[in-house]
């Protein structure tokens, strides 16, 4: 069985997850750290914090497939041949959640 060059950034995003979350997990120490590397890697659960106040059980699992889901919507990109505009779309919509997390300045993180 061929894999779809579709599906490779796909996988790339679900074997990078485990590495994501583990810095994630480590910057957060238990919750006495900083997050730094949580609110880089899951902007949209730790935005989500501004309202909830808590990072709850939906968010944490946007969290987890977040980079499968880049990795999907990268692939589709690839094989419509705009790659390139795909990336720099999900790169932009992912340093916006970053810079409006660190716009409104949660003073819990």
């Amino acid at each position: 069985m061929r894999l779809s060059k579709q599906w490779l950034p796909a996988i790339v995003g679900l074997l990078l997850t485990p590495f994501t979350m583990l810095a994630a997990l480590y910057s957060s120490a238990v919750g006495h750290g900083n997050y730094f590397w949580a609110i880089v890697f899951y902007p949209y659960t730790m935005l989500s914090t501004f309202v909830f106040q808590s990072i709850t059980i939906p968010f944490i699992l946007l969290a987890v497939l977040q980079y499968p889901i880049y990795g999907v919507l990268a692939g589709y990109g690839w094989i419509k041949g705009k790659g390139l505009r795909y990336g720099l779309g999900l790169l932009l919509v992912h340093v916006s959640a970053l810079v409006l997390f660190f716009g409104l300045g949660d003073k819990n993180f």
